[in-house]
């Protein structure tokens, strides 16, 4: 597993030196009488790695007796394949230079905004090449070039601060920047910021029918629904490493919310940031309809889960590096798309709060209590979008949030991330998303 990464970054307008980090090495997982280790060295040698299994297998063992020695691993398809994303200039023939272009150009775009104080542009590449193999015979090559773009913009004006952090990223070649609109999206955040800063003004407290735009509703997809139905976590193997769930063990068809609620997650999605064809066990990638209608429909499985469950994984096993083991992830979770436009959402709100971007987010270890504060808001009057908003909070649960859903648009977007998960922890590249939702009678708060 290699990893080579090329950043370009302007703080202020003035370039930092330019990033360029290349490493790699072979991660192992092995099941010792029914005890699963795992071991990883750098140095590809036969003794280094003789020497790391070795090492792996005495610590396993002298572990028997603790953990008992149960683990199983589904049975799967055995595969050869090799698998890469399009590029139409590869990764090896972009040069800092060309990223230098792009920074300079959306830095431009910022700047122009005399109440942006403060900066800060990364245009970056990476590049993963992987061999898997295991003892099944399963055989699997794969190339995934990925490019992405984060901001960190500070404005102050008359005592009032807002801060925004953006992150725009797809798989491919440097192209993808230009699919992804990050030179509109950055017109409209200095916009949305001005405003914010000299036009807006405080909620008061209390119940709303709400509309969320398409960031909101990915990262309530996300935090909410995916990692709570990471299947690790429902059996307790996370619950050190990364928190358990509010579904239990034997209780997972449980329902969540509405007959609006629909949530998937999908790496098979050409050009996502979390796009793959085989997970890190070897099994083929597929979409995953997480909640049907409102129900809990299937969790995110690796083999060891699926074991447990008497089924299949479904691909869902990733490792963000060679020295940490493949564990259960998401990859592009979001709320399916329905039957009604933005418009008819605000018309059928009649009075209430549109909440179109978040500044912050946190939620529970079980993914229970969640809070998301709002960055670009606007108030509803009468059918109709009003004035600026700020610091709306929401703070409810997650069966209070899911249940109020009533609407989903019909356009789906999503939004890049970085997923964090594990100890170590893991960071990997996802996309969330999801349409417009309408919300009846959700509580808001103001900061």
């Amino acid at each position: 597993h290699e990893r080579q990464q090329i950043a370009y970054i302007l703080n202020n307008g003035q370039p930092l030196p330019p990033v360029s980090v290349r490493y790699g090495g072979i991660g192992i997982r092995f099941l010792y009488k029914g005890v699963l280790g795992f071991t990883y060295t750098n140095v590809l040698e036969e003794g280094s790695i003789r020497e790391a299994i070795e090492r792996a297998v005495k610590f396993a063992a002298s572990g028997l007796k603790a953990v008992g020695g149960k683990t199983e691993l589904s049975n799967e398809n055995v595969v050869s394949a090799y698998w890469l994303t399009h590029e139409r200039k590869k990764f090896e023939d972009v040069s800092h230079d060309d990223l230098k272009l792009l920074a300079e150009d959306y830095d431009g775009i910022i700047k122009q905004e005399s109440l942006i104080k403060e900066r800060s542009i990364t245009v970056s590449g990476q590049l993963t090449t992987k061999f898997f193999v295991n003892s099944e015979k399963t055989i699997i090559r794969s190339r995934v070039s990925r490019y992405s773009v984060t901001a960190i913009l500070t404005g102050y004006a008359e005592g009032n601060t807002a801060q925004r952090y953006l992150q725009f990223g797809g798989s491919g070649g440097l192209e993808v920047l230009d699919s992804l609109g990050v030179r509109e999206s950055m017109e409209d955040e200095v916009k949305a910021m001005k405003a914010i800063l000299t036009d807006s003004h405080s909620i008061e407290p209390g119940t709303y029918n709400v509309v969320v735009g398409p960031e909101i509703s990915g990262i309530m997809a996300h935090e909410s629904v995916g990692h709570a139905l990471e299947a690790d976590r429902v059996i307790g193997r996370e619950g050190a490493q990364g928190g358990e769930s509010y579904v239990k063990p034997g209780r997972e068809k449980i329902r969540v919310g509405s007959d609006e609620m629909n949530v998937s997650d999908d790496p098979t999605i050409p050009n996502s940031y979390g796009y793959f064809m085989f997970d890190d066990e070897g099994v083929r990638a597929r979409k995953k309809q997480l909640v049907v209608r409102g129900e809990v429909n299937e969790l995110l499985h690796n083999r060891e889960t699926a074991s447990v469950y008497g089924i299949s994984s479904n691909g869902s096993s990733r490792a963000s590096s060679f020295d940490v083991e493949p564990i259960i992830r998401m990859s592009n979770t979001f709320v399916e798309p329905g039957d009604m436009s933005f418009d008819e959402m605000i018309k059928e709100a009649k009075s209430g709060i549109y909440i179109k971007s978040f500044m912050e987010w946190n939620i529970d270890d079980i993914r229970m209590n969640q809070r998301y504060v709002g960055y670009e808001a606007y108030e509803i009057n009468g059918g109709e979008l009003g004035k600026p908003v700020k610091g709306v909070i929401l703070e409810t649960t997650t069966p209070d949030l899911w249940s109020k859903l009533v609407g989903r648009g019909r356009e789906l977007s999503f939004n890049a991330a970085t997923c964090g998960k594990g100890d170590p922890e893991q960071g990997v590249p996802v996309w969330t998303g999801g349409p417009h939702m309408l919300f009846n009678g959700l509580y808001l708060r103001r900061r």
